[in-house]
């Protein structure tokens, strides 16, 4: 056993304990241990850092963050914009509903489209827009004796 002397001289700090050998060895290999494994994870941190992988892997993140930042407030605004839309404040809901009709003589998509459309909805251009699509068509012209699907529009739910 032998004394060390721990601290700074020239300022007076001088501390004297009693250290043994195994101590001292004891400390220093965890000094050591330590130091190499902070110098293995430093070296291995900077190779990922610098690989194409990693630098991927940010990408794909920073780009998901980024796109989730911009379309959720997005949906969220459309959602609640809907809503807002099928209460205008007259108090009264309609809900869409479909039946079919047969054509008659005379009858066109305008006349059709004249006697179901809900103005508050939507224009009639758009609802004869909307029966197009519904029956597969490219034209206005209707001949009597086809059957048309044609959306309406009730205050009573069904």
């Amino acid at each position: 056993m032998g004394k060390k002397v721990i601290g700074n001289v020239a300022k007076g700090n001088i501390i004297k304990r009693n250290v043994s050998r195994e101590n001292i060895s004891k400390r220093s290999t965890l000094f050591l241990m330590k130091k190499r494994m902070k110098r293995v994870i430093r070296r291995f941190i900077n190779r990922m850092i610098s690989s194409r992988r990693y630098r991927i892997l940010v990408f794909r993140y920073s780009l998901a963050v980024i796109i989730s930042a911009i379309f959720i407030p997005m949906m969220l605004s459309l959602v609640f914009a809907q809503s807002a839309e099928a209460n205008d404040g007259s108090g009264e809901v309609f809900y869409k509903y479909y039946h079919r009709i047969e054509v008659v003589e005379g009858d066109s998509l305008w006349s059709i489209a004249q006697q179901n459309y809900l103005a508050q909805e939507q224009t009639i251009r758009e609802y004869i827009e909307e029966v197009k699509q519904i029956n597969h068509r490219y034209s206005e012209t209707v001949y009597a004796g086809e059957e048309l699907m044609i959306p309406y529009y009730s205050t009573e739910f069904r």
